[in-house]
């Protein structure tokens, strides 16, 4: 590359580090709350949009609260940090999705409650003491997110309707936890890496998608067929993994 591209580069990347605007914490409980931080119209086909921010919660309880919201709503390319009870907390909210965001160094990564129609794609979740709570959720789709260093990975509580796929829980005390009463949750083509116990459930969930499960480091099997699937069962509590992985998707 010549000089002048060397520049060109290097003025891009200044651009995209200045367009990060640091700031508090961010609560939303109407549309006003909105003016002025999102782009959009809470429609289904222009969701109100917040992008490109660094939140630093300062040890404030949350460094995003959404609670009793269901205009659609978007949070993308963000990182959240310092919070003391949730880096984002959503609370009786449905129709947002979580793209690219970033959460660290809180009690609890994202914290959902009583809420519905949420999803989170290409998240990272680090050093919290749990990655991910579910308290009484539904329909949630999490897709290729991250979780690591969490006392608890995600901890789903009286929770249905959920899928986990193509993600990874590593380096946790409890990668993966199915509790009161949550049932109907699909998880599949995940990898759960270097955790002191992978997943626990208390039944009623399905831990793969009727051909390919999940990768559990540590497990070992035959597969005599050569296809990537060992042919023995893992057991996940009450539940089973009928398709255990040789190797993470």
């Amino acid at each position: 590359m010549r000089w002048w591209g060397v520049l060109f580069a290097m003025a891009l990347a200044v651009a995209g580090l200045a367009q990060v605007v640091t700031r508090g914490p961010i609560v939303i409980r109407s549309e006003s709350d909105l003016y002025g931080l999102a782009k959009g119209f809470g429609t289904n086909l222009s969701p109100f949009v917040i992008e490109g921010l660094r939140i630093d919660a300062n040890a404030e309880p949350f460094g995003i609260l959404i609670a009793n919201f269901s205009h659609p709503l978007v949070l993308r390319n963000l990182e959240v940090y310092g919070a003391s009870i949730a880096a984002i907390r959503l609370q009786n909210v449905q129709n947002v999705s979580l793209e690219n965001v970033v959460v660290r160094g809180s009690a609890t990564g994202i914290f959902l409650s009583g809420s519905r129609k949420i999803t989170l794609k290409g998240c990272r979740i680090e050093n919290c003491g749990d990655g991910m709570r579910l308290m009484f959720a539904e329909t949630i789709t999490i897709e290729g997110i991250t979780v690591s260093k969490a006392e608890i990975g995600i901890w789903f509580q009286g929770t249905r309707s959920a899928s986990l796929s193509r993600s990874t829980i590593r380096d946790c005390g409890l990668g993966l936890l199915f509790e009161l009463e949550s049932a109907g949750n699909v998880v599949a083509e995940n990898a759960f890496l270097n955790n002191q116990v992978h997943a626990y459930s208390e039944g009623r969930n399905q831990f793969d998608n009727g051909k390919r499960g999940n990768f559990w480091e540590g497990f070992v099997a035959e597969d005599r067929e050569g296809d990537g699937i060992f042919d023995q069962a893992y057991f996940i509590g009450s539940d089973t993994d009928r398709f255990p992985l040789v190797s993470p998707p």
